[in-house]
């Protein structure tokens, strides 16, 4: 028997059919800057029709939109038709900074995107792309065709990576002078990273990826000042490595493929590694304690938007996959989510692996 009613099931149907329009209604709200006039009118508030005058949206249509912000409490509205901040006024700079680049990721990548979502998974394309930029592929493969789509993305993973790194990089554990490959490491900021993170270890840390990804990678190991401890290999994951690492990172790459292909990317860096060689393998995860936002949007992002495959899993078939490729599994950590905002959405984990000696 269901542990639920059967009013609790159609009230979370009615949440989940709304909610396309919930999220187009506040973003709306965003865009039109109204948060911020609202900040800068302090406790007073402002009259609908001055917020109308501001935005240059009609008084009604307006007062429509405000109707959701102010029944979630991120506004208030008092009966003379007065606005003011309400929850959102709890929020400093850093929130809205952390906020605002998820508006956008959802709107440029997703919204229209998962229109397509059960034909990309069905066939495995993301016929998305087809139908609204006319290429083919995945998305991160056709970013440079897509501008807009690419600027929003850049802008919310460098977000991610902000608010992930310190916490994923104190996770590591480097010897001294380690010989370290960053494999998929686009553009360098993992072997930067590790230097920030982990000073005075001596570390040579090299980033392979696509050749498309050099320029960019070398000019950020200069403005680093590692040019001359970090380097750039140009390659691709499916192949064999290149050979003498201590260790290797797989970063926020694993999750993008499905089974197969994740383990042959394993198996490269097992076979690339000598014995006693450890892999770092870090990954978005469904959290084992849950109450994460990670099944609301990362399984329709990843087949609908960018891959046509892919997703997070648990640590645990994570571990089972690191395991086939031949690794002895040494520990696993899950990313605390109470110690992050309270808005985050992704969860990471991090494997950490041996070949045997």
């Amino acid at each position: 028997m269901s542990q639920h009613s059967k009013e609790q099931v159609l009230a979370r149907f009615r949440d989940i059919v709304v909610g396309p329009t919930r999220f187009a209604t506040i973003a709306a709200v965003f865009e039109l800057g109204i948060p911020a006039q609202l900040k800068a009118a302090g406790s007073d508030g402002m009259h609908i029709k001055q917020l109308s005058a501001v935005t240059g949206v009609g008084a009604h249509n307006l007062a429509q939109l405000l109707e959701l912000p102010v029944k979630e409490g991120l506004l208030a509205r008092d009966g003379a038709g007065h606005y003011r901040l309400d929850g959102l006024g709890l929020l400093d700079h850093e929130d809205l900074a952390r906020i605002t680049p998820w508006l956008d990721l959802i709107k440029e990548v997703c919204l229209r995107q998962v229109y397509h979502l059960t034909e990309s998974a069905r066939t495995g394309r993301v016929i998305a792309l087809k139908e609204l930029f006319n290429v083919e592929g995945i998305f991160y493969s056709n970013m440079d065709k897509m501008p807009a789509q690419h600027a929003v993305w850049a802008k919310a993973m460098a977000q991610v990576t902000g608010l992930v790194d310190p916490w994923l990089f104190s996770q590591l554990d480097f010897a001294q002078d380690a010989r370290v490959l960053d494999l998929a490491g686009n553009t360098g900021q993992g072997a930067i990273l590790a230097h920030k993170y982990h000073p005075g270890k001596g570390l040579r840390v090299d980033c392979l990826d696509l050749p498309e990804k050099e320029s960019e990678a070398v000019a950020a190991f200069k403005a680093a000042g590692l040019d001359g401890v970090c380097s750039f290999i140009g390659g691709d994951a499916f192949q064999p490595l290149p050979t003498g690492y201590d260790v290797i990172m797989i970063k926020h790459f694993l999750d993008m493929w499905d089974r197969q292909n994740a383990v042959k990317i394993l198996t490269n860096a097992y076979e690339a590694l000598p014995a006693g060689g450890t892999l770092y393998a870090v990954h978005l995860v469904f959290p084992e304690a849950g109450g994460s936002g990670v099944e609301e949007f990362f399984p329709a992002y990843f087949l609908a938007c960018t891959m046509a495959q892919g997703g997070p899993q648990t640590s645990a078939t994570y571990a089972s996959w690191i395991a086939e490729a031949g690794f002895a599994i040494k520990s696993i950590t899950e990313q605390d989510t109470t110690a992050f905002p309270a808005d985050t959405v992704p969860v990471h984990s991090i494997i950490c692996a041996t070949k045997a000696a």
